[in-house]
């Protein structure tokens, strides 16, 4: 693991940040240029990026203090401190999917679904990026294990290995985007065809999302599976929003459906 980048003095720079800087410059360049695929403005709906990229890192940073907030009820200095802890990726998903809903409806000048469609590969791109950010930094380790896929980490024993999760998330996240990539060229025509438009790359960003986390969550270092269930504000999000965001899909796919090619 190489949790500091490079440091001069008492300046230091943690790769965990670099790479998640990039993964999320990568998401904004391409977000941008998807935006005349799905014929949105590009001014408006750039406006709408920028605010919902704040709302992203602050809902990245609330759900942090939220999770842990023991820890900075105890230390309130360590609120502050953006060494300590790290970003929530569920926070920042919600932060991002709410702000843009609020300004869509607010605006009424960029379709929220199409917004959606063009913001959800992106999103998934930034997470199989941005993962080897927390693999890097040693963060969201996983619980030990003997299989061939285990990893040792330096803060471990010599004999202690666990699975590297960072890095199951990033390859599942790859595969997710794929599978969203070939979904859109196969779905473009429809939508091209129908009177009205039905977002389907979105929601199955969700739901992809969604199992994803709840496949990986068993493999990593919590102390138990019952107290993630209990204390997780991710699972019970997860639970939440998944099975709306299955609906969702299904009345898209269905009203798709109906449209003809000729």
């Amino acid at each position: 693991m190489y949790p500091t980048l490079f440091s001069i003095g008492s300046f230091r720079i943690d790769t965990y940040s670099v790479i998640w800087f990039i993964a999320l410059s990568m998401a904004i360049i391409w977000s941008i240029k998807r935006l005349e695929l799905y014929g949105l403005d590009e001014y408006e709906s750039r406006k709408i990026m920028a605010v919902s990229f704040f709302f992203m890192l602050l809902g990245a940073r609330s759900f942090e203090y939220i999770n842990n907030w023991k820890i900075y009820l105890d230390n309130p200095s360590f609120l502050l401190d953006l060494n300590r802890g790290g970003l929530h990726e569920f926070g920042a998903i919600s932060g991002a999917f709410l702000s843009a809903m609020a300004m869509c409806l607010f605006t009424r000048k960029v379709s929220f679904l199409k917004l959606c469609d063009v913001s959800a590969p992106p999103a998934i791109l930034a997470i199989a990026v941005g993962r080897w950010g927390c693999f890097m930094n040693g963060c969201c380790v996983g619980i030990h294990s003997k299989s061939i896929f285990a990893v040792h980490f330096p803060f471990d024993r010599a004999n202690v290995f666990r699975h590297p999760v960072q890095i199951y998330y990033s390859v599942i996240a790859s595969v997710i985007l794929l599978i969203l990539i070939y979904t859109e060229k196969k779905i473009m025509p429809l939508q091209k065809k129908s009177k009205n438009y039905y977002s389907v790359i979105a929601p199955m960003s969700i739901i992809s999302y969604s199992l994803m986390r709840l496949a990986v969550m068993p493999f990593r270092n919590w102390q138990s599976f019952s107290w993630m269930i209990n204390n997780s504000w991710t699972y019970r999000g997860i639970t939440f929003i998944l099975p709306l965001s299955c609906l969702w899909l299904v009345y898209s796919l269905r009203r798709l459906k109906s449209v003809k090619l000729y």
